[in-house]
């Protein structure tokens, strides 16, 4: 497995990848292009055999970061794909002086809950309803 930086030309591989999941953010392809232009954004690939099958997408700015979107094609889940791309992320932020890392997650989301608990995340608040009647955000974060 390869991970890299994405780049222009990986925005219909990013959404082919995103579209495979509902949870995620639905960006589409014109998103992730406009994501791309972002100067503080930073959207991390997984590669194997020269396909994208992963992705971790987060804007960085004054120390702090927020983690957007992420996604890994079905058929490669429960591999550490989404593991890898995330202590990756978090690894190059903790060399160029980030302290602080955050993300949004609805709160019936077990599989992304049990990924931020085991890179060490801790809740620090919920948002009621962000996702939805009864579908609260839970606010994570870590220190780096």
């Amino acid at each position: 497995m390869i991970l890299r930086r994405a780049e222009a030309g990986d925005c219909a591989a990013l959404a082919a990848v995103e579209k495979t999941r509902p949870q995620a953010a639905g960006w589409g392809e014109a998103g992730f292009a406009a994501e791309l232009q972002q100067p503080c954004a930073e959207i991390w690939c997984a590669c194997e055999e020269e396909q994208l099958v992963g992705f971790v997408a987060l804007r960085a700015a004054f120390s702090y970061a927020e983690i957007l979107n992420v996604a890994v094609l079905p058929r490669c889940a429960k591999r550490g794909i989404a593991f890898a791309l995330l202590s990756r992320a978090v690894a190059e932020l903790t060399k160029r002086g980030f302290w602080r890392i955050s993300l949004e997650v609805a709160q019936d989301n077990s599989a992304a809950l049990a990924l931020y608990n085991k890179l060490g995340m801790r809740l620090l608040g919920r948002r009621k309803n962000f996702y939805g009647a009864g579908r609260d955000a839970l606010v994570m974060g870590k220190d780096v």
